[in-house]
């Protein structure tokens, strides 16, 4: 299992209006939104919210087979809930910081340690 982290401004004075957007995702769109983390192929996905000042930051920390497959996916769906769910975030997100992985301390799959599977 892999996974990615963004960092993504929010655009000024839409913080409410991404609250809004998560409570509805994990209120009245719950079903939807998972079946829409299966279909792409997330595990595991942490929203998290950093303000300071007068700005305000989304941090996704996202865990699937293929991370960056699994969100370009989400723009190329043509479900009606993806979709839906791109013009909400494109309305008050803008555009993801660049960010470089320099350590990760996952365990690599093999006998040796952190293999999950059955011994064969």
């Amino acid at each position: 299992m892999a996974a990615v982290l963004s960092l993504t401004p929010i655009a000024p004075g839409k913080a409410d209006e991404w609250r809004a957007l998560h409570a509805e995702l994990m209120g009245a769109r719950r079903v939807e939104w998972a079946q829409s983390q299966r279909r792409r192929g997330v595990t595991r996905q942490v929203v998290s919210l950093v303000e300071r000042d007068r700005e305000s930051l989304a941090v996704v920390f996202t865990e699937a087979h293929d991370p960056e497959a699994a969100l370009a996916s989400l723009r190329s769906s043509s479900d009606p809930f993806d979709q839906w769910l791109v013009e909400r975030l494109d309305a008050v997100l803008e555009t993801s910081l660049p960010a470089t992985r320099i350590l990760d301390t996952a365990p690599r799959p093999g006998p040796w340690r952190g293999w999950r599977g059955r011994w064969r």
